[in-house]
């Protein structure tokens, strides 16, 4: 797996057993990811390219995207507590991306082997939450 900052704090022989144990997939523009009620064990993190988080709406053509998960940047399920969730939202790529497919259980394991690690994937999210209230004009 490329360096991602989460990881570079870890140790060799950690960031190689994570490596091993993901899954580096190339997605085409407006190719589906992971779709609505599909039940994965992964966390995805965009080595190049964009997703888009669509939200389906109960009327046809009321879907409404809503996040984007750029470069170095991670969509997570519900909780790291669970080693597998169903997809609420689905994740499609906006433009040609490559994305690495993480397996939950090992993203939790270093969680909580390294709770350093755990707080930059928090800071991580608060940083996304924070980014979309300004878009939004709340913050």
């Amino acid at each position: 797996m490329y360096l991602h900052t989460l990881v570079a704090d870890l140790p060799h022989a950690d960031r190689t057993a994570l490596d091993e144990a993901s899954e580096l997939r190339a997605y085409q523009c407006d190719e589906t990811v992971l779709a609505s009620g599909e039940w994965t064990d992964r966390v995805y993190c965009v080595a190049s390219g964009l997703l888009q988080v669509v939200s389906h709406g109960r009327a046809s053509g009321a879907d409404v995207v809503t996040d984007l998960i750029c470069q170095h940047d991670f969509f997570l399920g519900p909780s790291l507590g669970e080693n597998r969730y169903q997809a609420k939202h689905t994740l499609v790529a906006a433009e040609a991306s490559s994305v690495y497919l993480i397996p939950v259980a090992a993203l939790r394991g270093l969680c909580e082997q390294y709770p350093q690690m755990a707080l930059k994937l928090l800071g991580m999210a608060i940083e996304r939450t924070r980014a979309m209230r300004g878009q939004l004009g709340l913050g």
